[in-house]
């Protein structure tokens, strides 16, 4: 992957290194024609980098064709080979012989490239994407469950693309041609093929109502563009366009502001008889417990009861999306609440603040109790390691699975480990396990157990709580559960 990126870096850093040296030593001819090549050459470096070198490899033919009958015929005949050409890439005739270089080369120059924000701040990222995705669900869900919805989704994306493609082979066509009078608004078509692939990507990963709100939005760049194209007086040519531009700029603000504020909280519930409380243990954050970066593990005790904190939890969750901390559970007893909180190694000043916004929020004194805990203690014996916990995690799970109405068995799949192999193999004994050598080294062996069960709430917390039983009388250790069908 790295070296896809470094020949995709290069090649985009000398095209844009090279382009003022066109502009200033070609003449308008000259220019034209390094400027289609630069588009051209951007498109594969995009295909090379996201698709991988087989599919560059049939994008190259599907173009090459394309270029040789746009450059041999006359252009009354262009228009049939533009459509041609966009049919070309969108039906992928070749797909065949794309699989076949597939096989026959490594991941490296294959799989698509992946990007992820590491840094210190990667959990809260992975946290707010994961968050998202949830926001999202309903509309995934119905793809699921609503055939005609997919159908929809699937031939709308499909529609946007051809769009794309065609106006793009359209659009090269059309400044190739008129060389001679070449004009720079000829490139303003290349900006409306961008928007509609922004969109088809919108649609693929969020849905209808994301696109169109990115729609609206790319709708005052062409409608400026189109003031400026008009016959009106020069002055209020000016006049409309800095109010689109505002418009513009007030509507992407709105936006920026809801996106922050779209924010979500899955919860694990259960009632927890040691604490005697209820638990809503934050279920987005259970992959993202174990991490680096967010070491100051805060406990926040409100004495208020559960219908005022669900009058102003939302605000708490946008306060927290904000400002880049994880609200990792909260739990409720008799008049009172604990609300647990994560955050970053550099960000001790933001305890505090947040210890204030909750006073201002609920007009009385808060407590706080704060813990350097890197190795993420007090929330395995709190909730992580509870047997409540991993039953409730399993259910949600398994819960998951009924939404989008697959009715089958599922799997229970937890990951443990011993000490000792003798009371692993003791353990093997009442139930299959499956070594994970992987995960073990010279201190403790790792197993993974995989249960069948009914997706019903009382036979699964039944199998739960039997292999639990199992692991504390062979001295094993849980380490997380997953729910598989």
């Amino acid at each position: 992957m790295k070296r896809r990126i470094a020949i995709a870096g290069s090649l985009t850093i000398l095209i844009f290194l090279m382009m003022p040296l066109a502009l200033i030593l070609l003449n308008l001819r000259g220019q034209g024609i390094f400027m289609i090549s630069a588009i051209v050459s951007l498109v594969y470096v995009g295909v090379y980098v996201f698709g991988g070198v087989p599919k560059l490899i049939v994008a190259g033919i599907y173009g090459l064709f394309t270029f040789i009958f746009l450059y041999v015929l006359s252009e009354p005949y262009h228009l049939p080979f533009i459509i041609i050409g966009t049919l070309l890439f969108v039906l992928n005739p070749l797909s065949t012989f794309e699989e076949y270089l597939a096989s026959k080369m490594s991941d490296e120059d294959v799989l698509p490239i992946s990007f992820s924000l590491r840094g210190s701040y990667w959990p809260f990222f992975s946290y707010q994407k994961e968050m998202k995705n949830f926001y999202h669900l309903p509309q995934a869900r119905k793809l699921y469950t609503k055939r005609w919805y997919l159908y929809t989704r699937q031939i709308v994306m499909l529609l946007l693309i051809t769009l794309g493609i065609f106006l793009f082979i359209h659009g090269i066509n059309n400044i190739a041609n008129t060389l001679d009078d070449f004009s720079w608004f000829n490139f303003f078509v290349f900006y409306n093929v961008i928007m509609l692939f922004v969109l088809a990507w919108m649609l693929f990963k969020k849905g209808f109502t994301s696109t169109f709100r990115t729609f609206v939005i790319s709708l005052f760049l062409p409608v400026i563009y189109l003031v400026f194209r008009s016959d009106f007086p020069l002055l209020i040519k000016y006049l409309l366009a800095a109010s689109m531009l505002l418009m513009g700029l007030i509507v992407s603000t709105v936006e920026l502001v809801k996106y922050y504020q779209r924010v979500v909280y899955d919860q694990y519930h259960y009632y927890d008889p040691d604490m005697q409380m209820d638990v809503f243990a934050n279920a987005l954050f259970e992959p993202l417990v174990y991490n680096e970066s967010f070491i100051w593990c805060a406990k926040y005790t409100i004495k208020v009861n559960q219908e005022l904190l669900n009058k102003h939890f939302k605000d708490i969750l946008v306060y927290a999306n904000w400002f880049k901390f994880i609200i990792t559970a909260y739990t409720v007893g008799k008049g009172v609440i604990h609300i647990y909180a994560d955050f970053h190694k550099r960000d001790r000043q933001r305890v505090d603040k947040f210890k204030t916004y909750l006073e201002s929020k609920f007009n009385m004194s808060v407590a706080c109790d704060l813990i350097e805990d890197p190795n993420k203690e007090r929330y395995e014996k709190t909730f992580f390691h509870r047997p409540e916990y991993i039953i409730a995690r399993a259910q949600s799970l398994a819960g998951l699975l009924k939404e989008l109405e697959i009715k089958t068995k599922v799997i229970l799949s937890l990951i443990v480990y011993f000490e000792l192999e003798e009371e692993l193999e003791a353990f093997s004994e009442d139930h299959p396990t499956t070594r994970v050598d992987e995960l073990s080294d010279d201190a403790y062996f790792t197993a993974r157990v995989d249960v069948p069960s009914l997706n019903v709430d009382y036979m699964i917390e039944s199998k739960i709580r039997e292999i639990l039983l199992s692991l504390m009388i062979h001295h094993g250790h849980f380490v997380r559960i997953s729910v598989y069908y």
